[in-house]
């Protein structure tokens, strides 16, 4: 098994799954394992085991058709808990937001430890959203990388060219790829710290 892979694509989902609860990451976890071959946590299979259940306890007592859905939505959990609470596809959506919003600061003209405050005001600007919930957007998904590099290190999973630069192996989308040069450079400042 290729530990990056694994836990960039699966235990990553599975992790945001167990923090949020939201059913998508258990199913991109399921989803991604299924796809490259790997073994599906635990978790996740605990979570389809019970949605599995609750699809079955729904078919040998079926509401009315126009209810099928929300009785549907509900046994997937993929349904609002309470009302004013976002449904799981928002947050989800919301989180890939918030990933592309901390990757146009990445990829901004003012990219280096002293000017961040120039890369918050100009995607601020662009956006639409204050500085502070961009510099707290960012600051988030930095924390994030930094996670996935420790996670990454401790597992013994980063390989090193022949210069001793790490190398990581990735797929998916632009999006990934920008993602994973930021978590090569998090792991490059965990070692050198």
């Amino acid at each position: 098994m290729n530990n990056i892979s694994y836990i960039m694509y699966i235990l990553r989902y599975r992790d945001l799954f167990l923090e949020t609860r939201n059913p998508l990451y258990a199913w991109r976890a399921f989803e991604n394992a299924r796809r490259m071959g790997y073994d599906i946590p635990d978790e996740v299979l605990d979570h389809i085991t019970d949605v599995a259940h609750e699809i079955v306890r729904v078919a040998q007592d079926p509401p009315q058709p126009a209810q099928r859905p929300v009785a549907l939505a509900k046994a997937l959990k993929l349904h609002k808990a309470e009302a004013g609470q976002g449904s799981p596809f928002t947050e989800y959506s919301k989180r890939l937001q918030d990933r592309r919003l901390a990757l146009d600061v990445v990829e901004s003209d003012y990219y280096e430890p002293d000017l961040l405050d120039y890369a918050f005001d100009n995607i601020s600007a662009k956006s639409g959203l204050s500085k502070s919930t961009v510099r707290r957007i960012f600051l988030e998904q930095r924390e994030r990388w930094q996670q996935t590099a420790r996670t990454m290190l401790e597992s013994g999973a980063v390989t090193y060219d022949p210069s001793g630069k790490p190398k990581i192996t990735t797929i998916g989308s632009s999006e990934d790829l920008k993602e994973a040069v930021e978590i090569l450079k998090e792991i490059e400042r965990l070692q050198a710290s």
